[in-house]
């Protein structure tokens, strides 16, 4: 646990020096999802389904099986959303002169996603929903890791930014889609 504090930390407050932490690091995609991804992973959906069960939205809240079915359903199929991007990522590098790294683009996508993760904690709090912005910071710490994770050369790292981008806002509107048709959630 003091480990990830350090790493969520470091890559907020300096994430150029931790990029050149983790790239030296050889972390198994388990040890990522395990000490990492799982952990951070469930803020999101856990936040969001507390907060609308306790405080509702509009004067109307989320039922207590549904609402909490629903955030399994969007924390179990997160997990898999994620290794699916970095995978894309990963066949994608080499096109924009990097180097294909499964394990590497991963690192690269679960870290990029923590300010994102992190500021999806707002969704506890009513009438802070709007600080979820917050989590654009990940594109920053995202461009500065793809060179160092993929060897993205410096000339192509903004177009290669803006297509992870598009590929990261495909992904979750797919995940959400999916995640509402397993599990859908009426407001009482």
């Amino acid at each position: 646990m003091k480990d990830m504090i350090s790493r969520i930390k470091g890559l907020i407050l300096t994430p150029r020096q931790e990029w050149e932490r983790i790239e030296s690091e050889d972390t198994s995609v388990l040890e990522l999802y395990l000490k990492y991804i799982g952990i951070l992973a469930a803020i999101p959906p856990f936040a969001s389904f507390l907060g609308s069960w306790l405080f509702g939205s509009r004067g109307l809240h989320t039922p207590v099986v549904a609402g909490a079915l629903h955030a399994v359903a969007q924390y179990a199929l997160s997990l898999p959303a994620l290794f699916m991007t970095a995978f894309v990522i990963s066949m994608a590098a080499p096109y924009f002169d990097g180097r294909s790294d499964d394990r590497r683009a991963l690192a690269l996508a679960a870290y990029s996603y923590t300010p994102a993760w992190l500021a999806s904690a707002f969704g506890l709090v009513p009438g802070l929903r709007f600080l979820d912005v917050l989590g654009l910071y990940g594109i920053y710490v995202f461009s500065l890791g793809l060179t160092r994770m993929m060897r993205v050369p410096k000339d192509n790292l903004d177009v290669f930014t803006l297509v992870a981008l598009f590929l990261t806002v495909a992904m979750a509107a797919l995940h959400a889609w999916v995640v509402s048709a397993i599990a859908p959630v009426q407001l009482l």
